[in-house]
């Protein structure tokens, strides 16, 4: 059985755009702080942390998922259960992203905790895109006319972040948390901001941008 992607694109989409959205929730200034305004503003840094360290971990999602799709003509349900199980995932992202805000300004004992619930969230998320591209390399008939599969660089992209995120857990765990906060943030920035991106995207009908 299969299913043309426009739906699943539409419905993914507005998972992603609800999650990116609720971030910025998790941003406030409580009254008593207006008193000393600068001071509280300069307080919530690890809001600010938190809140750009998860949004360009949805944006990379988001790219990642925008250039696999656009070599797809058609999913099966696979495919289609992957995505169901990334979009949970990521709509689940807001809830360590508060979580971690609150702890850094805790006790080291929250910290700890606080960043291995968010590692272990940014790595599952990594790990099922990464498993959404090598599904889709394997099942050349759901590809748009002459495009190509995703390139092995793509399909092992996700599993090297995955990596990289439990290498910050472990660093958060044994050394330092705030350290882990920092890295997430640089691994979460290099998915976004690197020249290799996602990789070139391969639009449907084989064209390349």
């Amino acid at each position: 059985m299969r299913w043309s992607t426009g739906r699943l694109e539409a419905f993914s989409d507005g998972v992603i755009a609800i999650a990116i959205t609720l971030l910025v929730l998790e941003i406030k200034i409580e009254p008593p702080g207006f008193e000393h305004l600068w001071k509280s503003l300069a307080d919530q840094w690890p809001s600010y942390l938190a809140y750009v360290t998860s949004f360009l971990t949805i944006g990379g999602v988001w790219l990642a998922h925008h250039a696999l799709f656009e070599r797809l003509s058609a999913i099966d349900p696979v495919l289609m259960r992957l995505n169901l199980l990334l979009l949970m995932v990521v709509a689940f992202l807001p809830f360590p992203t508060a979580l971690m805000a609150e702890a850094l300004q805790e006790s080291r004992e929250a910290e700890r905790a606080a960043v291995v619930v968010y590692g272990v969230t940014a790595a599952v998320i990594e790990l099922l895109l990464a498993s959404a591209s090598r599904y889709a390399a394997s099942r050349p008939d759901l590809l748009a006319g002459d495009a190509p599969p995703p390139a092995p660089a793509d399909r092992t992209r996700g599993g090297v972040r995955a990596f990289l995120y439990a290498a910050m857990l472990i660093a958060g765990i044994l050394i330092l948390p705030r350290l882990a906060a920092f890295g997430y943030f640089a691994v979460a920035a290099y998915a976004v901001l690197s020249p290799r991106g996602e990789g070139r995207l391969t639009l449907r009908g084989g064209r390349q941008a």
